[in-house]
């Protein structure tokens, strides 16, 4: 008989993107307090500085002044994920689920409650100036990646219990016919 009381698991998942949230805001609000707008302080010269910059938008600039919409748009998004989170049952979906949806929060929670999300991760990779970025896009990012490999590699469709019986271009009835 299956024990259909807590599941430890489930705690695992939660602490995923309650670690990945809190990372998040905590490097939010440390960059935001420590350095002014626009200051950048070398990590690695030619290559990686830490760049206090905010924006209204999403991604790369798009969507500029748009960050209420973009805020409860996320937080829509992360309760479909959730929706689809409880209804699977396989580890590396529900990880990756996991991560969208702290980032996802991470990022809507700066838009509603701050107008703007901060973002402090600045790369020149060979020489191109990569779009700054925060924990929670890096959450979303490599959610998404996992998602993506798992769909496209591993994933496997259920059989359908009634499903019609194909074989060589015919398709047969429940009786075989």
């Amino acid at each position: 008989m299956k024990n259909k009381g807590f599941k430890w698991k489930s705690l695992l998942w939660f602490i995923v993107t309650a670690v990945g949230l809190a990372a998040d805001r905590i490097t939010k609000a440390y960059i935001s307090s420590a350095m002014a707008e626009g200051e950048k302080v070398e990590v690695i010269k030619d290559f990686f500085y830490i760049t206090h910059h905010t924006n209204t938008g999403a991604a790369w600039g798009m969507f500029q002044d748009s960050t209420m919409i973009l805020g409860i748009l996320s937080v829509v998004v992360s309760i479909g994920l959730l929706y689809f989170f409880v209804k699977i049952d396989n580890w590396p979906a529900r990880l990756s689920l996991a991560m969208i949806i702290g980032g996802a929060l991470g990022n809507a929670i700066g838009r509603i409650f701050n107008g703007r999300v901060t973002d402090f991760l600045d790369f020149y990779i060979f020489g191109y100036d990569f779009p700054i970025f925060n924990v929670a896009d890096m959450m979303v990012t490599v959610g998404t990646a996992i998602l993506i490999v798992f769909i496209i590699f591993f994933y496997k469709e259920p059989e359908k219990e009634n499903a019609p019986k194909i074989e060589e271009g015919k398709e047969k009835d429940d009786k075989g016919n």
